[in-house]
């Protein structure tokens, strides 16, 4: 497998899948809808494409000649149907692996969240489809952490601030770590299918972040539980924040919502990766979090 189509690559998470390809020696082409936001991509040696997923022409160009697709659907934009394209493009054209990173976990049923509600159609798409995959559920993402509303805080507060209530427990992972685990399961040999849970290597609960924070900033970082509503006031305007809303709420009622119980070994038995800790990931944004 050499040739890998990779969608979402002006998004963090599918742009670091991309680069990590690359620096994998695989050959790279990318679906984008505006290429001018991906030319550090072609810099680097992929191939860029004009497309959409909502236009199933554009996909199947895309996907045609490639050994494998790499699949993500925005969060809250992203839909079914997007999927659906790429996955039936992808059967068409003779794919020999998908593998989606769902962002989150599949759930058994719907929770009432449309962003959420979305991935169990797509895994039974996937399941049905004929292709081989591997889907990616990664727990909750460190680069969460680069929300401006909450760096501006710590750089002149100390103060951590996440809607995580002191109960909840995570094992964080970043976007590299989460690329890195895409790489692996493209590497692997073999006609097989499977659903792993990701994570990094630390269970930590906020209190437990903000003092990886301190040791990677040299100065004392203090944790505080970040109001669901607030939260939802720092992304965006255009974005809807009932969801944020709702899926916070929840958590902070049921921290268990949030807390996870990945087998970290299994997962790197599986898909051998070396994943960052959370101290060295801080690190690596240390000026971000740093006062000029």
């Amino acid at each position: 497998m050499n040739k890998i189509l990779v969608t979402g690559a002006t998004g963090p998470q599918g742009e670091a899948v991309a680069r990590h390809l690359l620096d994998a020696g695989f050959k790279v082409r990318t679906l984008v809808r505006d290429p001018s936001k991906a030319k550090d991509l072609a810099d680097k040696g992929a191939e860029i494409v004009r497309g959409d997923l909502d236009d199933a022409d554009s996909v199947a160009d895309a996907v045609e000649g490639q050994d494998g697709v790499f699949l993500t659907v925005g969060f809250f934009t992203g839909t079914h149907g997007q999927a659906r394209t790429v996955v039936d493009a992808a059967a068409a054209k003779g794919v020999r692996r998908i593998v989606w990173n769902v962002a989150g976990r599949v759930q058994e049923q719907d929770i009432g969240n449309p962003a959420v509600d979305k991935w169990r159609p797509i895994l039974a798409d996937l399941k049905a489809g004929g292709v081989p995959f591997t889907v990616l559920q990664p727990t909750v993402y460190m680069e969460n952490f680069l929300n401006p509303a909450i760096i501006k805080e710590v750089v002149e507060k100390d103060v951590l601030a996440y809607p995580m209530p002191d109960a909840a427990h995570t094992q964080w992972i970043s976007h590299q770590d989460a690329a890195a685990y895409t790489v692996a399961a493209f590497e692997r040999d073999g006609g097989d299918s499977a659903v792993v849970d990701v994570s990094g290597p630390e269970d930590l609960s906020g209190a437990q972040v903000a003092e990886r924070f301190g040791k990677a900033l040299g100065r004392r970082i203090t944790f505080r539980p970040m109001p669901p509503e607030e939260f939802a006031r720092t992304f965006p305007p255009g974005l809807d924040p009932a969801p944020i809303v709702t899926h916070y709420t929840n958590v902070f009622a049921h921290p268990e919502i949030m807390t996870s119980n990945v087998d970290h070994e299994a997962a790197l038995r599986l898909l051998p990766v070396t994943p960052l800790s959370f101290e060295e990931w801080v690190r690596m944004y240390r000026d971000a979090f740093t006062a000029r």
